[in-house]
């Protein structure tokens, strides 16, 4: 293109065709078929394949079939026209019927749907990376919007499974101050166990006791439908483009989830806080909340094994119990960040749940502290043994005893305090102790506890000398004695 209009200009200079050959470093030939053409000289590529048409014959064949059952597999067309002495690819086959095809497919009619006020609430999970503790890790949204005031509300989770659902839906639910007539998902396995004709679902037990608490109507998109809930997706791409793009903008790294989510939750209040978005939710006839919020947990039931510990399905995840519960099954109930394990309705322990690679264990030390003071000698070896030093002044003080002459039976002694005063009031007192050079034992220690420990609020504070206020106040010579007593 450079060279044609330079030859145009060139020539309407005057310049011969050999000039202008000669200074644009072409051939005179090209510069006369530029000129006689008056365009840029096209490239056609000249085929002499003499190969011959492998549908040659069959193309009729092949229509026949695929007009007669549009549902024909292209596989079983290709095998049925092999055996017909077709010699061509299953691919060559593709690409020549695909014109068949498409006049076939059914073109689906879309239809503007009519949002009414408080009618409909959408939710939706979505999945981003995100760097969190100094990781990227892929983390799940739940998003839940109102489509007439495009109203939204999201939170972010490791999973993305009922108690992830509910609690997000609920946080929702509270940041609106009501809820829709209706809530519009998709079929989801923590809501829809099995899809039935039409509409009808059966659904899983935990949601439909947070339908009936909420008191909405359940609403279902058909399967593969995602478009029926299309305001839910829109909102997700565009907080997600609102993240990515506040993230990248800021070099944004959060210390945990919880700093995210707070992140989160700041850009859905920005959003809400729009002009135009709040005077249509203040149209929003929402329902009114219950008194008391939907727990967001999932139920299960594990075993205690013979180390006292049960493992999490799926995750592969353990956790200790208390060691007289071992050989026993407990109810579990599992929330969005921790864990609680009840026998008989009464909760005997509860931990922070884990995210991570498989095999990650949580353990608490009272639950354990017991079973170690009869066996010590199990001390030594303990795989997990690292807890029993969780706080740097635990260490210290075991290598203090050790070094004053006490053992591994006497620490775990001293540990077990930990049951009756706490680990704040044990770890204090240990601090105490690492001051004095002789026997250590757990009785020494809970002396210094019982006896010290117990008395700090006996200490009263000294009382002021008011008359010196009195003097300050009133001046004279008392106030320079005063000073030259300060």
């Amino acid at each position: 293109m450079t060279d044609f209009q330079r030859i145009v200009q060139l020539r309407n200079r005057g310049k011969t065709q050999e000039e202008i050959a000669r200074e644009l470093g072409i051939s005179r030939r090209s510069v006369i078929r530029y000129l006689k053409d008056g365009k840029v000289p096209v490239y056609n590529r000249q085929t002499n394949s003499n190969r011959k048409d492998p549908m040659a014959g069959f193309y009729d064949l092949a229509k026949q079939k695929l007009e007669s059952d549009p549902s024909i597999l292209l596989t079983d067309l290709h095998s049925y026209l092999d055996s017909k002495g077709y010699l061509g690819s299953e691919r060559t086959l593709r690409r020549k019927t695909r014109p068949l095809r498409d006049i076939k497919k059914h073109k689906e009619v879309y239809f503007q749907r009519e949002v009414r006020a408080g009618e409909i609430m959408e939710g939706d999970f979505t999945e981003l990376y995100v760097q969190i503790e100094n990781k990227k890790r892929k983390v799940y949204l739940w998003v839940t919007t109102l489509p007439f005031s495009n109203t939204y509300f999201a939170t972010a989770y490791y999973h993305c499974t009922f108690e992830c659902f509910a609690e997000g839906s609920v946080l929702a639910f509270n940041e609106f101050n009501g809820i829709a007539q209706k809530y519009r998902l998709d079929n989801m396995s923590p809501a829809v166990s099995k899809i039935l004709c039409g509409k009808d679902r059966v659904v899983t037990t935990r949601y439909k006791q947070l339908q009936d608490h909420y008191g909405f109507e359940q609403d279902f998109c058909n399967p593969a439908k995602g478009n029926e809930k299309g305001n839910v997706e829109s909102n997700i791409r565009h907080i997600k483009r609102k993240i990515l793009s506040r993230i990248s903008l800021h070099n944004l790294v959060f210390r945990n989830l919880d700093a995210f989510k707070e992140f989160v939750w700041a850009l859905c209040r920005e959003h809400n806080e729009l002009t135009n978005v709040q005077s249509k939710f203040k149209e929003e006839p929402l329902k009114s909340l219950p008194d008391q919020p939907f727990l967001s947990f999932r139920t299960d039931v594990v075993n205690i094994n013979k180390y006292s510990l049960f493992t999490l399905n799926k995750t592969g995840h353990m956790y200790s119990v208390p060691s007289q519960y071992i050989g026993m099954s407990l109810e579990l109930r599992l929330y969005p960040s921790n864990l609680e394990l009840l026998h008989e309705g009464k909760i005997v322990a509860s931990h922070k749940r884990i995210y991570g690679p498989r095999g990650l264990v949580s353990i608490e030390l009272e639950h354990i502290i017991n079973g170690l003071i009869k066996k010590p000698g199990a001390m030594k070896d303990w795989k997990h043994r690292h807890i029993l030093f969780s706080r740097p002044s635990w260490l210290a003080f075991y290598n203090h005893l050790i070094a004053n002459g006490g053992h591994d039976k006497n620490y775990l002694s001293c540990l077990r305090l930990i049951l009756k005063h706490g680990r704040d009031v044990v770890t204090l007192a240990m601090e105490l102790e690492l001051e004095n050079n002789g026997p250590i034992t757990a009785k020494s220690l809970e002396k210094i506890i019982t006896n010290e420990m117990d008395n700090i609020h006996e200490i009263k504070p000294l009382k002021p000398t008011l008359h010196h206020f009195d003097e300050l106040l009133h001046g004279g010579n008392h106030g320079n004695q005063l000073k030259s007593e300060s």
